[in-house]
């Protein structure tokens, strides 16, 4: 037997069975067990959430799902305006690389504590919104090998894998977590094509992990190679020594890949370029040793038959450059809460 429904018209509450009746609004009265169970399979909403969503649907669990991202864009659009003078000083840094090694994407999320930046729902997003980025790297054409910064209104409207936009998705996200979310700054390296001859890699450090199994952490390095090498096994060996690179930016914030782009700066009028000793990452020590960059590379570069360098990098610091705000009483911080 067909579900019962109550009926609302020119004030008089009154029952109907299922099916539309000319000029009533109808919803339904009983919620489908079977489909309360698949919608939170689906998206693991609040139980009070999720029947509200069945019983304004008619238990019809694809229009479920789309009231349940409507109403999780408005209220988060309700709370993103309670919260958007809060400063975002804590968050986290994401990196996303393609199969081929070829292509990178870093960005980083602001948040107001290190207690959300550690939330999975918070790296969830990070990730996701990296993998965009990579998506629009791996969409440069051939050429655009260097580090570029992705524009973030460019950022802001691509697509998820849930076919929404970025912005969406952090507006519901707000709404969730209850606190100021803000996309900082993202970056890409690579295209899509190898003929570039161009490897990367990636690293975080103190990183977490999402409920998908991807990272985000506090600091992010990416590093590019260039060499005209081929072959599986020697990309293999460039990538391993990219990933051990990025760690090296991210343990000693180098300034400069090169001597040349040192005394490039220096010439330029920048006032304290560094020691090229610190400031440099062909001069510094490697980190996992064998003498400076720049002889590890040469020795690298003799095995797998053809220069190597360094093209680019960039490294990334949550909370770079954001003053951070003092810090409320215990009463504030439970009002802020409630809000």
């Amino acid at each position: 037997m067909s579900a019962m429904r109550l009926s609302v018209h020119s004030g008089v509450l009154g029952a109907s069975r299922s099916g539309s009746i000319a000029g009533l609004r109808t919803y339904t009265a009983k919620v489908d067990i079977k489909a309360l169970k698949r919608l939170r399979e689906l998206n693991p909403v609040p139980m009070s959430k999720a029947k509200e969503a069945l019983l304004s649907t008619d238990n019809d669990i694809n229009r479920a799902l789309k009231w349940i991202d409507d109403d999780s864009l408005r209220s988060g659009a309700i709370k993103a305006e309670k919260v958007k003078d809060r400063a975002a000083s804590e968050g986290a840094v994401a990196v996303q690389i393609n199969d081929a090694l070829t292509a990178a994407a870093m960005v980083e999320v602001g948040c107001e504590t290190d207690f959300v930046a550690r939330n999975a729902m918070f790296v969830d997003l990070a990730s996701s919104i990296a993998q965009s980025g990579l998506e629009i790297a791996a969409s440069r054409p051939a050429g655009c090998s260097g580090l570029s910064p992705i524009e973030l209104e460019q950022l802001s409207v691509a697509q998820l894998a849930c076919g929404r936009a970025v912005a969406d998705i952090v507006t519901e996200t707000i709404g969730r977590l209850g606190e100021n979310i803000v996309l900082r700054r993202g970056v890409m390296v690579g295209s899509a094509s190898a003929t570039d001859s161009i490897v990367v890699s990636g690293y975080i450090h103190s990183s977490v992990a999402g409920s998908n199994g991807a990272l985000a952490g506090k600091i992010g390095g990416l590093v590019a190679i260039r060499s005209a090498v081929r072959g599986k096994e020697h990309r293999h060996t460039l990538s391993q020594l990219a990933r051990r690179l990025a760690q090296q930016v991210v343990g000693y914030s180098p300034r400069y890949a090169t001597i040349g782009e040192w005394r490039e700066a220096k010439a330029g009028g920048v006032e304290d370029p560094g020691d090229p000793e610190v400031s440099v990452l062909e001069a510094q020590q490697f980190l996992f040793g064998g003498g400076t960059v720049a002889e590890v590379l040469a020795k690298v570069a003799k095995g797998v038959g053809a220069p190597v360098e360094v093209a680019s990098f960039v490294r990334y610091e949550r909370g770079e450059g954001v003053e951070k705000a003092a810090m409320p009483d215990f009463v504030e911080q439970v009002r802020q809460q409630l809000a």
